[in-house]
């Protein structure tokens, strides 16, 4: 007997390892019904359906339903339905009172095709309603049933004494504190899987009577990681690193000097800005310079197109980026005048960029929280978005200022998100090439030496890229590299990447490189600025090309670069799927990770949240809400085991299938 072969989209999963096989079924299938209906189920019909087939394939329905389907096409008539005369309203009421002969009359086959629009406006807003994100669900910060002074539960004194709203009373906190979380140390293959400490009734009494809730079976990942707790007596691993003493409140933290000293240099966090900071910034008050003399340039240019002047160009009348703007003239714009396309083009001087070097790639969104910088993390940048050049070269300033460990910042023209879409930023601005390159001038004017880099798509709407038709723009704009996502904004995430397409960009900006090379060997350019290591475009030549989409293995990913020519792939649901994504294209190999090292990488996400976010109450729920986002991407992996078919495919969806082992 052969099997049906499966549905496109499927991850191939062995016969063997898959639980429910597929029917090859032409018809539905009747079943009789053996359990009893309640009392209050439909009594028209005890029969049920298989569907075959379809996104409800493997699920039962009633006979009655198909037939309540049936009844939808228009053949027959009910309180809400066209009768055969062709009446759109109910034929036991009137109506609106019109004569019958003046109602409109529509014909079966209308009927049916109202009918059937029906049904699918229903189905897509059900359909609307399940997908995408839960807007529904609340993130709240939760505390401890009794709150406690931070400083007092950090064995310091509180300033504002009576007027804090926390409690002073350390000693009844240490009583009524909720009892220790245990950490688990071991990790195993077979139920449990993890260790679950010491069993109930195996300490006959509290290790720490001024305590009971502290435990000394536990342990604390940010006492391990830095030395010292941070939540002090809020901590919710309390027991690890502390120590009776004869003073109140009975107990005393312990710390780990060599642990502290290696701390200092190896996992304090960078780019931490101050509230000060903040507040300037929401009040208006911090100097933004650079972006300031920027939006005079752009205020005097009066809507012209602008362009960074190439290094090679000779130079006539253009401005440098330090010149006082005080000295232009309202009918003066700064830069050179140059004549592209029938438009004028305001240059001007760039900044002089630093060389960047490639080994990685992070990126940081939104929020100054996610600003902050790890010592392990080689290369880091911030990606930003905005609508307006003015907005882009203030944001750029205000890292620049409050940042000092940034390695480049990107521009996000790639969003397909409607609200940010709809605002006119991310891939809005494909749309509107003046304001992005305006955009990208002016961080780049605002950022100094750090490099500036594009994130884009490969147009708006879906079969009508206009990605290539920047190409030759980008040097203009004066950034360092650019990254490429292979769909359209329309497109979504959906269907697969066109990496046809990034390979005719690629193709399109190196033939334009090529022509600037020739032009600028002509003019016999300067050879103290080759010799110091400028070209092109600010210490890459050629720029730098990353191409974005479904790459989903290390062997994936050298196909890629070698079939399209880019200089890599930048990832993104690959990564959250399989964070060891990287140690397979390191290796150029396909990583069939056990599942004991895969729950050992969740162990280690939780240690990270941790030391992150603190080791209180609150800092376990918020590494909790982010490791249910994390698992929501990791319970996609399929091992490739378990595969008749590598490489894997991003978009593929597994069947119901039994692993290698119960973990």
């Amino acid at each position: 007997m052969t099997t049906k072969p499966l549905p496109k989209g499927t991850a191939p999963i062995k016969p063997e390892h898959v639980i429910t096989s597929i029917r090859n079924l032409t018809q539905p299938t009747e079943v009789s019904k053996e359990t009893p209906e309640p009392t209050n189920a439909r009594t028209s019909s005890s029969r049920e359906i298989i569907i075959p087939e379809g996104p409800l394939a493997g699920s039962i329905r009633g006979r009655d339903e198909y037939e309540a389907d049936d009844a939808d096409d228009g053949t027959n008539e009910g309180p809400d339905q066209p009768n055969m005369n062709g009446d759109t309203t109910n034929k036991d009421e009137g109506g609106d009172g019109e004569p019958p002969t003046k109602k409109m009359k529509i014909s079966g086959a209308q009927r049916r095709k109202l009918a059937r629009e029906e049904r699918k406006k229903l189905k897509s807003e059900e359909k609307k309603k399940e997908r995408g994100m839960n807007k529904g669900r609340r993130f709240q910060r939760v505390h401890d049933e009794q709150e406690v002074c931070w400083r007092v539960a950090c064995g310091l004194e509180c300033d504002l004494k009576e007027r804090c709203r926390g409690s002073h009373d350390l000693a009844a906190y240490l009583l009524s504190k909720p009892a220790d979380i245990y950490f688990p140390k071991s990790i195993f293959s077979s139920p449990p899987f993890v260790d679950s400490g010491p069993s109930e009734g195996t300490d006959t009494l509290p290790a720490f009577p001024q305590c009971p809730g502290a435990s000394i079976h536990t342990r604390c990942p940010y006492y391990e990681e830095y030395g010292q707790c941070k939540a002090g007596f809020k901590c919710r691993f309390l027991g690890s690193h502390v120590e009776p003493i004869d003073k109140e409140p009975g107990l005393a933290f312990t710390t780990n000097a060599p642990q502290i000293e290696w701390a200092k240099h190896n996992a304090v966090e960078n780019n931490v800005t101050t509230m000060e900071f903040h507040k300037s910034l929401k009040r208006r008050e911090y100097p933004l310079e650079a972006s300031q003399r920027f939006n005079e340039m752009l205020k005097l240019s009066n809507g012209k197109a602008m362009a960074f002047k190439s290094l090679f160009k000779p130079s006539e009348s253009t401005i440098n980026v330090d010149q006082s703007m005080d000295n232009l003239e309202e009918n003066d714009p700064p830069g050179e005048k140059a004549q592209s396309n029938g438009k004028e083009t305001i240059y001007i001087d760039r900044p002089e960029k630093r060389r960047l070097h490639w080994k990685g790639l992070t990126c940081s969104k939104e929020e100054w929280s996610l600003v902050k910088r790890h010592p392990s993390e080689k290369i880091f940048g911030v990606q930003i978005a905005a609508n307006k050049p003015e907005q882009a070269a203030a944001c750029a300033d205000a890292i620049n200022s409050g940042c000092d460990s940034i390695d480049f910042v990107d521009l996000n023209a790639g969003c397909p998100i409607d609200l940010i879409y709809q605002a006119g930023s991310g891939s809005a601005l494909i749309n509107a090439p003046g304001k992005l390159g305006k955009c990208l001038m002016g961080i780049n004017y605002a950022t100094g030496c750090v490099p500036v880099t594009l994130k884009m798509r490969t147009g708006v709407k879906d079969g009508v890229p206009t990605a290539h038709k920047l190409m030759p723009r980008l040097h203009d704009w004066g950034i360092s590299s650019i990254a490429l996502h292979g769909r359209s904004r329309q497109q979504r995430y959906t269907r697969l990447a066109d990496w046809d397409y990034i390979k005719h960009c690629v193709e399109t900006l190196r033939a334009h490189e090529a022509l600037m090379q020739d032009s600028s060997d002509a003019m016999d350019a300067d050879a103290t600025t080759r010799e110091n290591g400028a070209s092109l475009n600010n210490g890459f030549d050629p720029m730098h090309f990353w191409g974005n989409g479904d790459c989903f293995s290390g062997i994936e990913y050298w196909k890629t670069v070698e079939a399209t020519g880019v200089d890599g792939v930048m990832i993104g649901r690959g990564a959250l799927i399989k964070p060891w994504i990287f140690t397979e294209i390191k290796e150029r190999r396909h990583w069939d990770i056990s599942s004991r090292e895969r729950l050992d990488l969740i162990r280690k996400y939780a240690e990270f949240g941790l030391c992150h976010f603190g080791s209180d109450t609150s800092g376990v729920n918020t590494t909790r809400r982010y490791l249910c986002e994390a698992l929501s991407f990791w319970h996609r992996y399929v091992p490739i085991g378990l595969l008749e078919e590598l490489p894997p495919k991003l978009n593929d969806r597994a069947p119901a299938f039994r692993g290698r082992d119960e973990l």
